[in-house]
């Protein structure tokens, strides 16, 4: 019991907070597509492509015109994952973000292991991230997960329902000495629901819905009458915005069975 209690704070991490102002965003739908290639006995290789575009279509902006000008955001991810151990894993990934500003780079370094408790699969992941955006001073964050999940019979097939949390934690790596700007250290918080259905054992769907909590400061401007008098002043408030997302991936490998302690599956 012991070994979860890191991972039971990760979960209580928005509940230490004191009372802020919440808003919530329209939902976005996130389809993926996901390549794998087995590399030797014990590497993967894997690309991603995403695509997010917003219910609300004032948020659809990455072009003015053309196919891309249904979406938010557009993303490309290539990435690496090595079999350490029978219950380590680790990897690098590259992602590269476009939306119509800023475009943003992200470098990642991640560690993972597979468990079992209760009869479940227990993944845990830390990951190491540094995020270079358009025009602006990169930083540092440290992302922590967990998953809980089970792959089950179904028919002929398999489906694997699964529930995951990850906490976005920035650092100050990268930051300057002299920058003043107020931050919180909760970056963001993703709560996802999935199910994979495996067609075989090289094709996998994945329907899922997550709820993205993204947690900043913001300022509240003040009021003034209609004779420019003060009525009140202006003040600066913990704002959390809610995102809700319904995603699909669509997920193939090559050369390699698939693994529910690796990152890809």
């Amino acid at each position: 019991m012991k070994k979860l209690y890191p991972f039971l704070l990760l979960f209580l991490l928005p509940l230490f907070t004191h009372a802020q102002d919440r808003v919530t965003a329209p939902t976005a739908i996130w389809p993926e597509l996901q390549l794998s290639y087995g590399v030797g006995e014990d590497g993967l290789l894997f690309f991603r492509n995403q695509y997010r575009i917003n219910t609300d279509g004032r948020y659809n902006d990455l072009r003015e015109a053309g196919p891309l000008s249904a979406f938010e955001r557009v993303e490309v991810v290539l990435g690496y994952e090595h079999t350490l151990t029978d219950h380590w894993r680790g990897g690098v990934i590259l992602r590269y973000a476009a939306e119509d500003y800023p475009q943003t780079m992200f470098g990642s370094l991640f560690l993972r292991h597979n468990g079992n408790i209760k009869g479940l699969y227990f993944n845990k992941q830390v990951m190491a991230e540094y995020v270079k955006q358009e025009n602006l001073e990169g930083y540092g964050r440290f992302r922590l997960a967990a998953e809980l999940g089970k792959r089950l019979p179904f028919r002929s097939k398999f489906i694997t329902p699964s529930i995951s949390y990850e906490a976005m934690l920035l650092s100050g790596l990268g930051k300057k000495e002299d920058v003043t700007t107020e931050e919180r250290g909760i970056d963001r918080t993703r709560l996802l629901f999935n199910v994979t259905y495996e067609f075989s054992d090289k094709l996998r769907l994945t329907p899922y819905f997550m709820r993205q909590v993204n947690y900043y400061y913001a300022l509240v401007s003040p009021v003034y009458d209609e004779e420019e008098n003060l009525i009140e002043e202006g003040y600066t408030t913990k704002r959390n915005r809610i995102s809700p997302v319904v995603g699909l991936e669509l997920k193939y490998t090559i050369n390699k069975a698939t693994n529910t302690a690796s990152i890809t599956y």
